[in-house]
């Protein structure tokens, strides 16, 4: 099989599977719970499959990390997902996690030639922290070369960082010439995660200096690095 046509079935697998996946809806799409000691915790979601017909949905728990692009991938490492039920590990702490993955009925799907059984899923990310047990920490790392700014942020604590960050960008001559900014950026402990940030207007090339500022919800972190700009 030729790259072209390698290229050509992939795409129609990436569009068969994304036009079996549209029947199902999740709300929320990502759901956090903080956990005091003593206390329970409790969160609705609403899941719609968006056909003509009610048809069986099945559940199931799955764990996970989170990639360095943010995405769940599979991990056997954090198998936490019996312990979410309000209460937690003997001895342990700070976030627990599980993905909630629902799964339709398998339908055939057929177009160009190709017929195809597909299942739309869904997954849920649910974290879930205790009270008085975070041992928050975070590194990060800026720098490099490209026309986006590479930062790589790396959570050896064991609660999930919810992160912003700003970039300060600095000529030879010290002058500030960008500033570069990410909200929202979720770090899943003893995970990293590598993220670009790109200025709204390419840079002259040269070699800049970058003040990197972390502000998450354990505090605020710093680091320096150099970024060159073909």
């Amino acid at each position: 099989m030729t790259g072209k046509a390698k290229t050509g079935l992939a795409s129609a697998l990436f569009l068969l599977l994304a036009l079996a996946q549209v029947d199902l809806t999740l709300s929320p799409a990502r759901l956090e719970l903080a956990l005091p000691k003593g206390a329970e915790a409790e969160e609705r979601v609403v899941l719609r499959n968006g056909l003509p017909k009610e048809e069986a949905i099945v559940l199931r728990l799955a764990p996970f990390a989170l990639d360095k692009d943010g995405a769940p991938v599979p991990s056997k490492e954090r198998d936490l997902c019996p312990y979410l039920q309000g209460e937690g590990p003997p001895g342990g702490g700070g976030t627990l996690a599980c993905l909630v993955v629902f799964a339709g009925e398998a339908r055939p799907v057929g177009t160009g030639g190709f017929r195809l059984s597909t299942r739309p899923q869904l997954g849920l990310a649910v974290y879930l922290t205790l009270g008085g047990t975070e041992k928050p920490a975070l590194r990060a790392k800026v720098g490099g070369e490209g026309k986006a700014l590479p930062v790589v942020l790396e959570n050896p604590g064991n609660v999930l960082q919810r992160v912003a960050l700003e970039a300060r960008v600095y000529d030879g001559e010290g002058k500030e010439r960008a500033r570069l900014r990410a909200e929202d950026l979720p770090v899943f402990p003893g995970g990293y995660r590598e993220v670009f940030l790109a200025p709204e207007e390419s840079l002259p090339p040269g070699r800049y200096r970058v003040a990197l500022l972390v502000a998450g919800p354990y505090g605020r972190y710093a680091a320096e690095g150099v970024w060159d700009v073909p």
